[in-house]
């Protein structure tokens, strides 16, 4: 405990360091309203850092990609025509849900110019009523001119008094008038802004419709690509050469990855993942269609996630608080985002339409970060969902909700 002299030296002397300590331990309340301040600035300091290191991220993201633009060839050129139509639906399907939003937009914005001319018009029609009923009060009673008001009294007094009167009543009626032209401007401009609304809204539908056309021609071309790759690796010795390869090119970009983010933590305050065990929420609600372990390529390989059937556009969800480490088209997987969880934990869904997340992203458990295709009979389709730790292949139904 700090001694604290209150003899008359002290009293008379000038503040101390000693004499500040003294005042702050009488009176803790003080000492506590500084604490939250302090707080926030030793928060503030590994936010930089963070954002420093977001960037280092991204610059090896980067880097990532174009080994991955190499990664991903192949000779007859038909993965790379597979990702150049992901890409595109990719591509049209965020040019969608831009137009939607406009559209969207653009019907809020004329449903209050609507109320806002409804309520400018009702105000224009009380003015208008006000005005009539004073041009027919002057014209029933005779309005009075200075010259009638000089005629009608010998007192001066009486004479200035009526002329102040009539002056009052000559402004009220021009600040009337020109409350009633100025409601006339105003709803002039709500019908311009409406106008403007039409055509924007015109516009966006006309651009939806067109993307429209674009998705399902590219769909349509997407299709044709995997008929081809089906056919071409029919054979049973290509398919298990293919699933091999797809898996090292996964296993490969996972390392790098784990490389890249080594030293960008997440906040502290964050939800622990491995204290997640059985409260996962699932990625998507369709049908499992295979699961962690099971067999493929004959029984060469095994599935290191799990498949989920999908439709057109089921909303594909982050399954815990993270931040988003890849979003991008890798062969094998389709349009991939890969979440890092923190304590070397990851979730990964591949084989999606369209991606909403980007590198660097932070996403809340629940958040939506990617739409799906419809998946089709082969077992490769629907929605690919992982979890690793350390780069090693978790069973989800271990962390996924029951």
């Amino acid at each position: 405990m700090f001694p604290c002299n209150t003899s008359q030296d002290v009293k008379t002397a000038k503040p101390t360091l000693l004499l500040v300590i003294c005042t702050l331990f009488l009176y803790g309340s003080v000492l506590q309203l500084f604490l939250p301040s302090l707080s926030l600035a030793a928060q503030n300091q590994p936010q930089h850092e963070s954002e420093a290191q977001l960037a280092a991220l991204k610059n090896n993201i980067s880097k990532i990609n174009s080994w991955l633009s190499t990664a991903n060839t192949e000779k007859t050129g038909l993965s790379k025509q597979l990702e150049k139509q992901d890409k595109e639906i990719n591509s049209i399907s965020r040019d969608i849900r831009f137009s939607n939003a406009k559209i969207a937009k653009h019907v809020t914005n004329l449903k209050s110019l609507s109320r806002l001319k409804k309520e400018q018009t009702a105000t224009l029609l009380s003015q208008k009523n006000y005005l009539i009923k004073q041009i027919q009060t002057a014209y029933k009673h005779g309005e009075p001119t200075e010259l009638k008001l000089l005629l009608d009294t010998d007192n001066p007094q009486d004479f200035a008094r009526q002329m102040r009167y009539f002056s009052y009543l000559n402004e009220a009626r021009k600040e009337k008038i020109k409350a009633f032209n100025d409601t006339l401007t105003q709803i002039k401009q709500t019908e311009n802004k409406s106008l403007l609304e039409k055509k924007g809204l015109s516009e966006q539908k006309f651009r939806l419709e067109k993307n429209r056309e674009q998705l399902k021609e590219q769909r349509r071309l997407r299709n044709q690509v995997l008929v081809k790759l089906e056919s071409r690796i029919k054979d049973k010795s290509l398919r298990l050469k293919k699933m091999k390869a797809d898996q090292q090119r996964l296993s490969t970009l996972l390392n790098e990855l784990e490389a890249a983010i080594a030293n960008i933590p997440l906040p502290s305050d964050a939800s622990p993942f491995y204290k997640q065990k059985n409260k996962l929420p699932w990625p998507s609600h369709g049908k499992v269609l295979a699961r962690f372990g099971s067999r493929i390529a004959q029984g060469k390989l095994k599935l290191n996630g799990i498949r989920i059937s999908t439709k057109e556009n089921d909303q594909v969800k982050s399954i815990h608080y993270g931040r988003v480490i890849f979003s991008n088209w890798i062969r094998g997987f389709g349009l991939l985002i890969i979440i890092d969880h923190g304590d070397n934990y990851m979730s990964l869904y591949g084989n999606n339409k369209s991606l909403l997340k980007e590198t660097g992203d932070w996403v809340r458990a629940g958040e939506t970060i990617a739409y799906t295709h419809q998946s089709q009979k082969n077992k490769e389709s629907g929605l690919y969902f992982e979890i690793r730790k350390k780069g090693q292949p978790q069973n989800p139904s271990l962390w996924l909700r029951k």
